[in-house]
């Protein structure tokens, strides 16, 4: 039970309380670390372990093994191991290789993505390996892979709205496909007017959405590198993305 009167007046790091290790949040904020201690035992708030980076990611220990997963959450490999025995899973086991050299042989235009069949929509494999798409859907069924199911919901576009016509009006369609900003510039509108109709409509601000957020879920599943070719970026846009991904995790966590 939270103590309020003992607690006393809230205080600006009460948020980072529990997230990271007492000693580093007192060396953030410039106090002891029995001060922080004693305000996290206020707020009942449990100490932070690395457990917390690895929870969100209990999903995933059937199917992986403890290096992709300490990969994809950014703990150590043996923080990862530790966690999945006092947890009491079960040891990852990998799967017995397929009959690859029958199947793909050295050579085939196919067998550099075989790790994306399955995962990806066949017609993705077809345009990366220039093989026509029925040849993969009968390669991928040879390898007793099931038909890729789209892993998460595709981004939604602005529905079009139609140009208006009138005095600083007539841009209405380029609205929510691009910033307010490059809207005001294309037509030589001012931006304050371009974003109050934009409010007007009620059509939501321009985001960016990064060419590797729909195969976001790849991540530690596949190579870099054949996320790289599915997306059309570099190698090291993908580390890059990567890295962001698992700060994002860690801040969540």
């Amino acid at each position: 039970m939270i103590d309020w009167t003992r607690i006393g007046l809230a205080k600006w790091y009460d948020c980072k309380l529990g997230t990271m290790t007492d000693r580093k949040l007192a060396g953030l904020v410039g106090t002891s670390v029995a001060v922080i201690r004693r305000r996290r035992e206020l707020f009942c708030i449990e100490v932070w372990s690395i457990n917390q980076l690895i929870r969100p990611y209990r999903h995933m220990f059937e199917d992986n093994s403890d290096l992709t997963i300490a990969r994809v959450c950014g703990a150590s490999v043996k923080s990862v191991t530790t966690y999945r025995r006092s947890e009491g899973l079960s040891e990852y086991v990998r799967p017995a290789p397929l009959q690859r050299l029958q199947r793909l042989p050295l050579g085939h235009p196919v067998r550099p993505f075989k790790m994306i069949l399955g995962r990806v929509a066949d017609e993705e494999v077809a345009r990366l390996s220039r093989v026509d798409v029925e040849s993969i859907a009968s390669i991928r069924e040879s390898f007793g892979l099931p038909r890729f199911l789209s892993a998460a919901p595709q981004p939604i576009h602005p529905s079009a709205w139609p140009d208006f016509h009138g005095p600083w009006l007539g841009f209405e369609s380029l609205l929510g496909s691009m910033s307010d900003r490059k809207v005001s510039r294309t037509v030589n509108v001012p931006i304050s007017v371009v974003e109050q109709r934009r409010i007007f409509l009620g059509i939501q601000p321009y985001r960016r959405v990064s060419k590797l957020e729909p195969y976001r879920y790849l991540l530690g599943l596949v190579p870099n590198n054949l996320i790289a070719k599915l997306a059309g970026v570099s190698h090291t846009r993908v580390t890059d993305y990567l890295k962001l991904v698992s700060a994002e995790h860690k801040k969540t966590a």
